[in-house]
């Protein structure tokens, strides 16, 4: 993982009182927007280096994704 993915975990596992407030981070650090930032995030939580970096916030990420993934897929499936 380089440096900046890095970061971009450290930054999405960092407890934050609202979303908005971490995603302008993103913006101010990376310079990516709020939806490539998530995208990013995504991509680097299915690296195996990803979990060696931070195996209990990877965890978290991939619990949360999975959630908002079968929310998602009930709601179309009725």
């Amino acid at each position: 993982m380089t440096d900046e993915e890095k970061a971009i975990l450290k930054l999405a596992t960092t407890p934050y009182k609202y979303a908005a407030a971490r995603e302008a981070d993103a913006h101010r650090m990376f310079g990516l927007t709020g939806t490539q930032y998530w995208q990013t995030v995504n991509r680097i939580i299915d690296l195996p280096a990803a979990r060696a970096f931070d195996p209990h916030g990877t965890t978290r990420l991939i619990q949360a994704r999975t959630t908002r993934t079968r929310t998602r897929l009930r709601g179309r499936l009725g």
